[in-house]
């Protein structure tokens, strides 16, 4: 059984047929929140996450486009466009624990996704 926090599931993307990439939020209208999952179907695990928010801040999902089979944006909050990338074979590093003052993420020396923010 996995556990995930959150109240409403926004969208759940099959990747590889070996991973579920889920978005779900929390149900908070003046500072929302953002889970993101990447669930291995087969060991039944998470084996990424992220977090999106700001404190005092509301936020809606909205606009997930599907940009290529690894890459996709969506919009949350007021801050532009997200866009995750789905790595191929996980990749070292703990430099995505430090790469938005928006995004919180575990601590892990893997990573299966980059998520990154372009500002409107």
């Amino acid at each position: 059984m996995v556990h995930i926090e959150g109240v409403y599931l926004e969208a759940a993307l099959s990747f590889n047929e070996r991973y579920i990439l889920l978005f779900v939020t929390c149900d908070c209208p003046f500072e929302e929140i953002l889970n993101i999952y990447l669930m291995d179907t087969q060991r039944n695990l998470i084996v990424d996450q992220a977090i999106i928010s700001q404190q005092y801040s509301p936020g809606l999902f909205t606009d997930l486009i599907i940009r290529s089979k690894n890459t996709l944006s969506f919009e949350f909050m007021i801050e532009g466009e997200w866009i995750i990338e789905l790595l191929e074979t996980p990749k070292k590093s703990i430099r995505n624990l430090f790469s938005n003052r928006f995004v919180k993420r575990p601590f892990s020396l893997f990573r299966y996704f980059n998520i990154v923010n372009r500002q409107k």
